[in-house]
């Protein structure tokens, strides 16, 4: 694990440097396929880092008004730069309404530029996984394969890295393919692929939260997810096959 990078004095934390170099090079990615869908990369750029402020505007204020109550006390704390004290719901909120309120008044195409978000969060969680596997997050169980990593003293399947390369093949099978996919594919094979990564991964993750008998949580989420992307898929296909 590589909790900090330690230049001199300073301890910068891995953790947050990864996350917001996987934002940057979400956006970086999002634009090369805006690029070769035929839309301004610098939309991309620009609706991204609006859409970056607001989340954490409306993250921190969310958070504010959930514990209201604990910030009466000390207002100043508002401005602390905890990232613990923030809403991720309403960080999301944030972000939708902006990227809307952007190709709304710029008459983005939608479809390309779900197409491209779906891209760039894609690759976002590519170093989300790094981030993990640096830090000893949602780390996986036990293992006596030779590839298996110590974290927290014990052997274990190295999950991230699994999620990382699982990752990085469907990021290549899109832009490899990209020029073949309709409008509206790029996002179902992202959100598809990330959800069969997931799948996969998830079965030798340790401590999962499981539900009914014991069926891990994260995997039925991922299920589900993907049998909606084919279904979607499949019923896109079909109508396209009846207009033609």
């Amino acid at each position: 694990m590589l909790v900090a990078i330690h230049i001199g004095p300073l301890a910068l934390p891995t953790y947050p440097l990864l996350l917001l170099l996987g934002l940057y090079m979400g956006l970086w990615f999002g634009a090369k396929v805006a690029g070769r869908r035929g839309l301004d990369p610098n939309h991309i750029y620009n609706s991204g880092f609006y859409a970056f402020i607001a989340a954490l505007v409306a993250g921190r204020l969310g958070h504010v008004l959930h514990f209201s109550s604990a910030y009466a006390g000390d207002p100043l704390s508002i401005l602390s730069p905890n990232l613990a004290a923030f809403e991720p719901l309403a960080a999301a909120a944030g972000a939708v309404l902006v990227l809307a309120f952007y190709i709304r008044r710029h008459k983005l195409p939608l479809g390309i530029v779900i197409d491209v978000f779906a891209a760039a969060a894609l690759m976002a969680l590519a170093f989300v996984a790094a981030a993990d596997a640096l830090n000893g997050r949602h780390y996986g169980v036990p293992s006596t394969l030779p590839w298996a990593l110590v974290q927290w003293d014990v052997y274990r399947h190295p999950v991230q890295g699994y999620e990382l390369l699982g990752i990085l093949a469907v990021l290549a099978l899109i832009w490899t393919f990209l020029d073949r996919l309709r409008t509206g594919y790029v996002a179902l094979a992202a959100v598809g692929g990330y959800a069969a990564v997931r799948l996969l991964v998830d079965a030798f993750r340790d401590q999962p939260t499981t539900i009914g008998d014991g069926y891990r949580l994260s995997q039925v989420i991922a299920l589900v997810a993907l049998l909606l992307v084919l279904v979607a898929a499949y019923q896109t296909h079909r109508q396209a096959d009846t207009v033609a």
